[in-house]
């Protein structure tokens, strides 16, 4: 009898120190569905959280919700997402910062290349240079003849520091031998504020965090730094990558999760958001912030991701930043 107890306390034992058991795709999901973001409210990164948020609610009849966490390099956000459970009911929306740039600039980052997986790189972020808008500036050639003529006298204003602008705009600058000042900001409000008072000559932000002053004529885009023009803006000059002497920056925004979570669940979001992607309220969003969907199936995200972590090698080495 005493045996007989004894094995079933070990047995009990056994199951209470076993790992939780996997989520089970059939049943997903089983409870509210959270969708990290690592930037405040309102911002481009945001309300593309929102939306994912609000489709995949409208598919599955379960209420996903945003939780904001900022700040830190998009760091504090990360580590929330890996503190819960890989079962499919939590979702990270990273930036290239999070999952490509922070693996080179910090010394003792507390996730691993690995950690995220992804369900699809969602949407890119196009970069323009912007000028305020008087006759100084009449189009970007102007504006770069003006630079070489005036070495050492031009601003040019980032939202951040080792973000993916400031690490195109010193490559740029090493490239062309350009002489000019890099000015850090904390975001884009307080940048755009300052160079449509003349504090500073030109800033580089992401074209929907400052469209709107590009649609009242506060500012003028004189490029935008990809290959692809914005039907807006037929003036901005493009810029091509095969050139090593142009000015690009491809920037992504994608959708990730806890490594572990299952590939069933994976491709059901990714499904989920691709049909989400054809709504009207999901294009015209888009198109309001000036960005293409992406949309790449969870296999050749990951491909690309870990590309984007070997090019931002490159440049992070190139700009001369120490890790922190």
């Amino acid at each position: 009898m005493l045996k007989k107890i004894s094995l079933g306390l070990m047995m009990v034992g056994a199951a209470l120190l076993a790992p939780a058991q996997a989520a089970r795709p059939d049943d997903w999901p089983d409870r509210n569905i959270t969708v990290v973001v690592p930037y405040p409210p309102g911002g481009s990164a945001d309300i593309m959280g929102r939306l994912v948020a609000k489709v995949i609610t409208d598919a599955t009849g379960t209420t996903a919700i945003v939780e904001n966490i900022s700040g830190g390099a998009t760091i504090p956000g990360a580590r929330a997402v890996l503190r819960e459970p890989n079962d499919g009911h939590t979702f990270f929306m990273a930036s290239d910062n999070t999952l490509n740039v922070n693996h080179h600039l910090f010394e003792e980052l507390p996730y691993a290349e690995d950690d995220f997986v992804p369900v699809t790189v969602l949407n890119n972020y196009p970069h323009w240079l912007i000028v305020k808008n008087d006759d100084r500036f009449t189009d970007f050639e102007a504006f770069k003849q003006y630079i070489v003529d005036h070495p050492g006298e031009v601003s040019i204003s980032i939202n951040t520091i080792g973000g993916a602008a400031h690490l195109a705009l010193e490559k740029w600058r090493q490239e062309n031998d350009f002489d000019f000042e890099i000015i850090p900001y904390r975001g884009s409000p307080p940048a755009v504020q300052d160079l449509i008072a003349g504090v500073t000559d030109a800033h580089i932000d992401v074209a929907g965090s400052s469209i709107s002053h590009a649609r009242n004529e506060a500012v003028n885009p004189l490029a935008v730094l990809q290959e692809t023009p914005l039907e807006e803006f037929p003036n901005a000059a493009t810029q091509s990558f095969d050139n090593e002497k142009d000015f690009v920056i491809r920037s992504n925004l994608s959708i990730v999760a806890k490594k572990g979570t299952p590939n069933e669940i994976l491709a059901k979001v990714y499904e989920i958001v691709k049909k989400g992607a054809t709504t009207e309220e999901f294009i015209n969003t888009l198109n309001t912030l000036a960005y293409e969907a992406v949309l790449m199936e969870p296999a050749e995200a990951n491909e690309f991701i870990q590309s984007e972590t070997e090019r931002y090698r490159d440049l992070v080495e190139l700009s001369g930043l120490e890790k922190q």
